[in-house]
């Protein structure tokens, strides 16, 4: 009986310092985990900067670079535009993208360019009304 008590609080003590040191692992795996969990999210923030940064160098220098295509506009002899597309960008109504997006957004709705600029709020009624009035379209 004495051999069976002993036994059994023996093996009570090793149930217990075998479950403590599960335990301690899974803490220090849990305690790693946290650490890197912050290291990613200062990471995250740091190329959310270097993002916005990025971004913002990237439109400056597409206002240089419009800047510099207007320039070498603004050089060349000035014509009156024959057609609606060269009247809007000569105007500076419209970019060129604009234009290009309006354009394809008449051919998938199947509807006339000055359509797809006023659908899309591209042009106000007083500039389509001028248009109207210069027979461009």
């Amino acid at each position: 009986m004495i051999f069976s008590i002993t036994f059994v609080t023996i093996g009570l003590l090793a149930t217990v310092f075998i479950c403590k040191a599960i335990n301690g692992s899974f803490e220090i795996k849990s305690m790693d985990l946290a650490d890197k969990e912050k290291k990613l999210n200062e990471e995250l923030q740091d190329l959310r900067k270097n993002r916005k940064e990025l971004s913002q160098r990237l439109e400056n220098l597409k206002t240089l670079l419009k800047a510099g295509i207007q320039s070498e506009a603004e050089s060349k002899p000035a014509e009156d535009p024959t057609d609606l597309k060269g009247w809007l960008l000569q105007k500076q109504i419209l970019t060129e993208a604009q234009y290009l997006s309006a354009e394809i957004y008449g051919i998938e709705k199947n509807i006339d360019i000055i359509g797809a600029l006023l659908t899309l709020n591209m042009i106000s009624i007083e500039v389509y009304e001028e248009v109207k009035k210069l027979k461009l379209i």
